[in-house]
């Protein structure tokens, strides 16, 4: 029981704490009883420094045994044997007095119970036998059950304020267990609630990240993304993939003649246009200044060069109302569709050289690429 080999715990085990309080007093209503009983039995008057020792001092010295040990709890659960063996002693000591000896048997068997189960009962047991066995080997076997009555009210008051402590004790715990479950219940609930905003985020920054900041539409980041794997998928399904590469005509004469504003709102309504006439499937890129792409999944070389057609007349008989007055204007409009083994950026290619064509022949046309058209897929 020696303290000095263990280094000094700033904070015991809330147990120990606990069990300081609870000991202190319990022992103490058991002091007042066990000396009611030597006193009105007329016993030996030496019993009652060594029932001080046992009742009074012995709680602080376990309290401390505990709090200056390496492992504060084991150190506990050994002053609660400790307890059995001098309760032992005391109910051999004492004669076996039948109201005294339950009041110490039940406190001690409870005490670890509480904290052991089973195994907790057997050591209880066990210490009580200890005590018992050494107490008789000390001073005799005798058998005295009789108290006085006062002693035995005191024995089964004693007895009821431990079992009220008990379920104070019981209560305190969980209320603190209630309060603890809920304080981690509002916290994963506020860590799912944050993890949530973050995926949010996440795909807002994505989103951002693939949409161009002026048109809303995808930009050229997303189209490098997306287009092998739609070329990918069409092979797979034996599906045309069609590609309309447009441009505004004379878009720097615009920005030069009405301002960059005018310029803006010119895009600005043209990616309106192509984006309100697409269907899900296609994706709509601004492919860069003046530039946009569109990319046609499962469209061949004739429905595609169609909707062409009704985007370039769309928007040659569309004026675009800004603060400098209205502008019309116009698109040539380069078009390619997808054949075995091209590449995506070939692709591409295919369209720029018909786009590049279309400004060449006069622009405010639609051009299909330069590879033979009947190699091209008609597609729906």
């Amino acid at each position: 029981m020696s303290f000095k080999h263990a280094p000094r715990h700033s904070q015991p085990h809330w147990v120990v704490t606990m069990n300081r309080r609870n000991r202190s007093l319990s022992f103490a209503a058991i002091f007042v009883t066990l000396a009611s009983h030597i006193w009105l039995q007329q016993l030996s008057p030496w019993l009652l420094p060594i029932l001080l020792v046992s009742f009074l001092v012995w709680p602080q010295l376990a309290y401390l045994r505990a709090r200056e040990s390496r492992d504060t709890m084991n150190a506990e659960f050994d002053n609660l044997i400790i307890d059995s063996v001098i309760f032992g002693l005391w109910i051999s000591g004492l004669g076996f007095p039948l109201w005294i000896g339950f009041m110490l048997a039940i406190s001690t068997s409870m005490n670890l119970m509480v904290f052991r189960g089973p195994r907790g009962l057997a050591q209880a047991f066990g210490g009580l036998t200890a005590g018992i066995v050494a107490g008789a080997a000390f001073t005799g076997m005798r058998f005295e059950p009789a108290t006085h009555w006062l002693t035995t009210v005191m024995a089964v008051s004693s007895i009821s304020m431990y079992l009220l402590l008990v379920g104070y004790v019981s209560y305190s715990r969980n209320l603190v267990l209630h309060e603890a479950r809920e304080r981690q219940r509002r916290i994963e609930s506020q860590l799912k609630q944050q993890i949530e905003e973050n995926r949010l985020l996440q795909e807002r920054l994505h989103e951002q990240a693939n949409r161009d900041p002026l048109t809303g539409l995808y930009n050229r980041r997303y189209l490098d993304d997306s287009l092998q794997r739609e070329i990918d998928r069409c092979r797979r399904q034996q599906e045309p993939v069609g590609l309309l590469l447009i441009d505004i005509d004379h878009f720097k004469a615009i920005n030069d003649e009405h301002g960059h504003a005018s310029g803006d709102a010119v895009i600005t309504q043209l990616a309106t246009l192509l984006g309100s006439m697409s269907r899900a499937s296609d994706i709509v890129c601004r492919f860069g200044g003046e530039e946009f792409l569109v990319v046609l999944p499962g469209t061949g070389r004739e429905p595609a060069m169609e909707r062409a057609e009704e985007y370039r007349q769309l928007f040659a008989n569309t004026p675009v109302i800004t603060e400098a007055g209205a502008i019309t204007a116009t698109l040539s409009v380069g078009v390619a569709c997808w054949i075995e083994p091209m590449s995506p950026d070939e692709l591409i290619r295919e369209a720029d050289k018909a786009l590049y064509r279309a400004k060449n022949e006069g622009r405010n046309r639609v051009i299909f690429g330069t590879l033979d058209p009947a190699a091209a897929p008609e597609g729906a």
